[in-house]
Parts: structure tokens; C-alpha cells; sequence
């Protein structure tokens, strides 16, 4: 008989709203997207507003700074915004000495000389988001920018006090505090963190970050991506010893597609963002589980997790030997979504789990590449916020939005209150593989908002932040969602697994029954205590997700060990 000793669990309530619903990572952001809403505003005027808020609040997952996806349905058309972050046209695929150890750093690229590439100046990429949220809502957008701006410029200008969450992931991140100076004047007035034993300060304040946000709120993007903050953005980090220039940032343009990555799941139109992102991951996983009955062997049995861990596996395989900014490089985006193609690699899915190998989805597209590039193999990385907005006419919104890892490069420009990203992180140091830094070129990241359309519009909007774990998370609270018929707390609060690392990680409440079935048909599994009140932070992705029903009343289920809130009306 399976043993299992006593643990601890406990979950959030369930949102239930009949008109509109919000969910982002922090109770002050998806107020924001509330206010919105109230105001007159539609789903993209609140995500916008979300966005920019919980960039104010949690400064060290997300931020203008750096960049994301929004994936969105309103009044009857789908699309993407797409705006990551960018190599600067300075960049080139040698700007790191290596120093020959291989696997450091949180994504196990070849080591690199004082890991210049994982944080301070070089590691800064062009950050997108302004850029992408201002696009979104000139098209869309109800309301004048000024009064989506103005929920985050009140929370930098006025200050907020920090929550617990707040203070955790403040803690984990202190080397950078240590290291970076101006993050730390930012971060820590008077060296002291706000709101903590002994501070005499209880919220903490971001006047030069409101100065940026009310220039974009009077000029729009070109409030940040030129004049005066520009000038400071790059004149701050090259002073330090970076190569972002006015130029890069002037330059900069978001990407738009009509209907995004669309494909079918159980009957249901699932949208995600194209190219150089998790999109086409999170679509091959989820065609290829689409040939088990995973409903019928039951949510959480060795059966249906068995089949996933090998859709998982085969879905990265492909992506690490192909995927890539398709500007740069030559890669089969058809094949690798066909279906024949699909239908060869679940043939591969058997009874016990293999070498798993990428395969070849050039054979599906009517011309082969001059050349193959070796893959680029990272390991994973953390960072990150994710929301969703959602009305009861099925317009709605899934976004992630990220400096990259905590508090991003740790560079803050002086005067702009601006923390930068590390996205050059995300490149293959080493020259000459498929994810190598050029000039301009945009790295394969782990986001992938989002959207499940009906007849009458969205009726699910999914996403998660946590790096290179999105992937699989995504994928699950889908499948929970479609194949088990979970309500949004219950599929976000479910067990699950992650297949994208070597050794694939459990829940410990999946059960050491269904572990050491796993394990007997080939799988290498490390069982995840679940210790999450503890450790005070989930070992797992995390997950937002807002369903519609035919009433039609909205639900919403969020990370319960995380801050985040969902609030609707």
C-alpha cells in the first residue's frame, strides 16, 4: 500500500463576476484593470493598465523595461502583439569571453567571463513593452492612454506598501541590491527596505520611474522610445559599459498578426503567439496529447501524465534544433505544427519512454534550408508576470510581460527609475548555434499567453509566468480546463509535472503510486515536496486562468502561493 504523511494544503476562492474579470500577480495591478472597466474602458484598456501597474508594484518580475505577448479577441478578431526584447545593433555573436566551463548560470549556457551576459549592462536587450502596450491600445484602446497610464504613475508617484510576497521576493533577489547601486537607492531608501522591522519608511516610492510613465501617458511611446528618456536610457548604460543606443531605441517596432498561431484542440480554437516564443511549443504539445484519451484514463494517472511528459519531451526536442527569431533564421514553422508531421512523432509515444530526438519538419515544408545550425540547449530561467481580462461578451486578453530574471539586469539608468532587463540572458553565448546573439536579433523565449475561443468569442484565457517552466504549465491548465473539466482555481491549483529539463519534476501529491509507475516505464522523476508554504514560493510555473460560462458568468482561479488576485464586476 502507498504511504503519504501529513501535508499541509490550502487554496485561493474562486473570482465570480458577471460582466468583466481581472487577474494579474498583485492585488494593486489588477485594481487597476478593475478601475478601468468601471471607467468605460474595454479588456485592453484594463490589461494595458494591469501591465503598467504591476511593473510599478513588482518590479523585479516585470516592468517597461523589458517586453512580452498580448494575445487578444475583441469584437470578433484575434491576433497578436508581440514585443520581446531585441539584441541592440551593436551586439554581436563573440561580445562574450567564455571561459570554457560549460552549464552556469540559471540557464546552463557555456560559462561566460563575470557572466556579463547574465546581469549589469551587457546583458541589457531593447525593451519592447512600451512600445507593444501602446500599439495595442491605439488600435483598441476606449479610453485616452493618459488615464491607463495614470493607475501605475499614481502607485510610483504615491508610493505603495510592500507585501509580504513583496518582501520574499525582495529577499531572494538582495545580492542584486548589494551589487547595483542605483537599484538599491530605488529599492531600499535610506538602505532600508520599506515596511520592514525597523524602517521608517512604509511605502516605497518611484518618482523618477512616474516621471517616464507620465511622459508616455502625454507623448505615447515616443515618450520613452525617444527624447529626453531615451537619451537617459542609453546614456545611462553605456556610461556603465553597455551598447543600447538611441538608435536601437528609436528603432524599435512591435510586431502585430492577425490571428496568431491558432489550432485546434478537442474541437476548440486555441490562439497563441507565433515564431520565436513557447506559442509553437505549447501548440506541438498539445496536438500531440491530442491523440490519447486523456479524460478517459483520468486526471493525475500514470497514464495520462505518461503521454504528456512524452508530448512535452518531443515538443522540446524540436524546438531547441529549430526555433529561432525567423528573421535571422530559416526555420519550418508549417512542419512543425502539420499534422502528418505530428502524427509521425506520436507514433513515437509508446509504453515506455525513450532517447527522445528532434525530427524533421522540413520534410512538411516545400523547401529545405541551405543550412542547419547546431541547437542551443539552455537549461531555466525565473522571472516574470503574467494577466488576463476578460468580459462577458467574450471580448479579452492574455498578456506576459517580463524584465527577464529577478530585477533583470540590475541596472537602473540614472534618473529614469527604470529597471532594465537581461535579456541578452536568453541568447547562446557560444557563436555559430541557431540561438547565437546577432545584432537586432530577437532570442527564443519561454511566454506563451494564451486564448480558447468559442462561438460566441473567448471563452478561456490562460498563462503563466516562471521561464522556461510556461511551457508545460500552459499546456496542463489547458488540458485541465478541456479534458478534465476543471473550473479555473481547481485546474490552477492542480498538481502537475514539468518535462523541461532532463529530469522531469512531480508534485509530490501526484502520489508515490503513480511516481513509481512513471518510473518504471522509463521516466527520470524528482518528486517536488509540497512544501510551498515553507519555501514560500511554488517550485512550478505560475498560473492565471479565467473562464466563461453560457450565463454568462466568469470565473477566475490564480496561483494560490503567489499574490496574486483576481476581481471582477
Amino acid at each position: 500500500m502507498a504511504t503519504r504523511p501529513t501535508q499541509t494544503s490550502f487554496t485561493k476562492t474562486e473570482a465570480v463576476a458577471d460582466n468583466y474579470m481581472v487577474a494579474g500577480k498583485h492585488r494593486f495591478a489588477t485594481n487597476a484593470g478593475v478601475a478601468m472597466l468601471e471607467a468605460g474602458g474595454n479588456v485592453i484598456d484594463a490589461a494595458v493598465a494591469v501591465c503598467l501597474a504591476v511593473g510599478t508594484v513588482e518590479p523585479g518580475s516585470s516592468g517597461i523595461g523589458g517586453g512580452g505577448y498580448l494575445v487578444y479577441h475583441m469584437r470578433g478578431a484575434t491576433g497578436v502583439y508581440g514585443f520581446p526584447m531585441r539584441a541592440p545593433q551593436a551586439a554581436r555573436a563573440d561580445m562574450y569571453r567564455l571561459t570554457g566551463a560549460g552549464g552556469t548560470g540559471s540557464f546552463g549556457w557555456p560559462e561566460v567571463e563575470g557572466d556579463a551576459n547574465i546581469h549589469g549592462p551587457l546583458s541589457i536587450a531593447v525593451p519592447g513593452a512600451i512600445a507593444g502596450l501602446c500599439a495595442a491600445h491605439a488600435r483598441f484602446g476606449a479610453l485616452p492612454l493618459s488615464e491607463v497610464v495614470e493607475p501605475a504613475l499614481r502607485l510610483a508617484r504615491d508610493g505603495f506598501a510592500p507585501t509580504l510576497f513583496d518582501h520574499y521576493a525582495a529577499g531572494m533577489s538582495a545580492d542584486m541590491f548589494i551589487r547595483y547601486d542605483e537599484l538599491r537607492h530605488i529599492m531600499m531608501p535610506n538602505d532600508q527596505w520599506p515596511s520592514a522591522p525597523g524602517s521608517t519608511e512604509l511605502l516605497l516610492r518611484q518618482p523618477d520611474l512616474a516621471n517616464v510613465l507620465e511622459a508616455v501617458a502625454k507623448e505615447g511611446p515616443d515618450g520613452f522610445y525617444r527624447g529626453a528618456v531615451a537619451e537617459a536610457l542609453a546614456a545611462g548604460t553605456r556610461e556603465l559599459g553597455g551598447i543600447l543606443s538611441e538608435d536601437d531605441l528609436a528603432s524599435y517596432t512591435p510586431m502585430h498578426w492577425e490571428g496568431g498561431l491558432e489550432f485546434d484542440y478537442r474541437g476548440r480554437r486555441i490562439v497563441v503567439p507565433p515564431f520565436a516564443c513557447a506559442g509553437t511549443t505549447t501548440a506541438v504539445t498539445l496536438k500531440l496529447l491530442a491523440g490519447f484519451d486523456v479524460a478517459g484514463t483520468g486526471h493525475g494517472s500514470f497514464q495520462t501524465l505518461h503521454h504528456f511528459i512524452w508530448a512535452a519531451r518531443l515538443a522540446y526536442a524540436d524546438r531547441f534544433a529549430y526555433m529561432s527569431d525567423p528573421d535571422y533564421v530559416d526555420a519550418p514553422w508549417n512542419g512543425l505544427v502539420a499534422d502528418a508531421y505530428l502524427d509521425k512523432r506520436r507514433a513515437l509515444i509508446s509504453e515506455r519512454i525513450g532517447r527522445v530526438q528532434s525530427g524533421d519538419p522540413w520534410a512538411h515544408e516545400e523547401h529545405r534550408p541551405a543550412e542547419l545550425l547546431p541547437p542551443s540547449l539552455p537549461a531555466w530561467e525565473q522571472g516574470t508576470t503574467h494577466l488576463c481580462v476578460m468580459d462577458a461578451a467574450g471580448n479579452a486578453v492574455s498578456l506576459t510581460n517580463t524584465i527577464m530574471s529577478g530585477f533583470g539586469s540590475g541596472i537602473v539608468p540614472k534618473g529614469t527609475g527604470v529597471i532594465m532587463n537581461n535579456g541578452m540572458m536568453w541568447f547562446d553565448p557560444a557563436p555559430g548555434h541557431i540561438n547565437s546573439v546577432a545584432p537586432g536579433k530577437a532570442p527564443l523565449n519561454n511566454m506563451t499567453p494564451a486564448l480558447v475561443l468559442g462561438e460566441s468569442g473567448a471563452t478561456h484565457a490562460v498563462g503563466a509566468s516562471g521561464g522556461r517552466l510556461i511551457t508545460n504549465c500552459v499546456s496542463q491548465v489547458l488540458s485541465n480546463l478541456l479534458d478534465h473539466g476543471l473550473g479555473p482555481q481547481a485546474a490552477v491549483d492542480a498538481p502537475r509535472v514539468d518535462a523541461s529539463l532532463p529530469t522531469a519534476s512531480a508534485d509530490a501529491r501526484i502520489g508515490t503510486d503513480v511516481i513509481q509507475q512513471l518510473r518504471e516505464r522509463g521516466h527520470d522523476v524528482r518528486v517536488v515536496p509540497y512544501d510551498f508554504l515553507e519555501r514560500g514560493w511554488t517550485p512550478f510555473a505560475s498560473p492565471l486562468a479565467i473562464a466563461r460560462g453560457e450565463s454568462p458568468e466568469l470565473r477566475a482561479g490564480v496561483d494560490t502561493f503567489h499574490s496574486a488576485y483576481a476581481a471582477g464586476g
